[in-house]
């Protein structure tokens, strides 16, 4: 996945974002985002007034669904100005923001559009590689989000729950070892493959099982388990 698809992924799924401007600060517990990368949002009337026309900067975090030590995987910062929405919305985006068709006085939709992109993702990094990169505006806007971003929530705690000894053992076939590790837990899922997070003897390391083709819906990810546990246990039966 590229870092702008990483971006994109996790602003389309964050349950919050942290906008904020100068001393002025807005947690936001539901937005939408648009086919450009702009995100929008509903603020206080007296808030929006004042956010309107100044570069804010919206910050989204990345949280792995299965418990486990370092939980947040990463984070996604968009920066620009924030301009009031006039216009119509696309159907259905306003219902999901306020609760109501209706306009509120009370409140205003805005559009903070960005100019700058920085994604910082912790999983799967190599000694002394850098957590933080910049993402171009050009990337950002024409990349989509992973293809199973509706899937993870649901299926890294199943798997967690209900086939933690699958996981072990797809770890261990992986590593080439003997013996199964310490602790294996599902960390991350997307259409290249799945990623955990193994610990053995005092260390730890994120380790990717590549699925044979990339994945875009459940049954191919169903799919692509039971081939991988298959190799790793034959005989086991398919994941369900």
């Amino acid at each position: 996945m590229t870092a702008a698809e990483r971006a994109r992924t996790i602003v389309a799924t964050a349950s919050t974002l942290r906008v904020h401007a100068a001393s002025l600060a807005l947690d936001v517990h539901r937005h939408g985002v648009v086919p450009d990368g702009s995100v929008i949002f509903q603020a206080p009337a007296d808030l929006a007034d004042s956010l309107a026309g100044r570069a804010a900067t919206a910050t989204a975090v990345d949280v792995a669904t299965v418990p486990q030590a370092d939980r947040i995987r990463g984070t996604a910062t968009l920066a620009g100005p924030v301009v009031e929405v006039h216009g119509g919305l696309p159907v259905g985006l306003r219902a999901h923001l306020t609760g109501s068709d209706k306009p509120d006085e009370r409140t205003r939709i805005v559009r903070l559009v960005p100019e700058r992109i920085g994604l910082t993702w912790n999983c799967e990094r190599r000694n002394g590689e850098p957590p933080w990169e910049r993402v171009t505006v050009a990337d950002y806007r024409i990349a989509n989000p992973d293809p199973l971003l509706g899937y993870e929530a649901e299926w890294l705690p199943h798997l967690q729950a209900d086939h933690g000894d699958v996981l072990t053992a797809l770890a261990s076939h992986e590593l080439g070892g003997e013996e199964a590790p310490e602790d294996v837990r599902a960390l991350a899922i997307d259409r290249f493959g799945l990623v955990l997070r193994v610990s053995d003897h005092g260390c730890r390391r994120d380790l990717r099982l590549c699925f044979d083709r990339p994945a875009c819906c459940g049954c191919d990810v169903r799919e692509a388990l039971s081939t991988m546990l298959e190799r790793a246990v034959p005989g086991a039966g398919p994941i369900c």
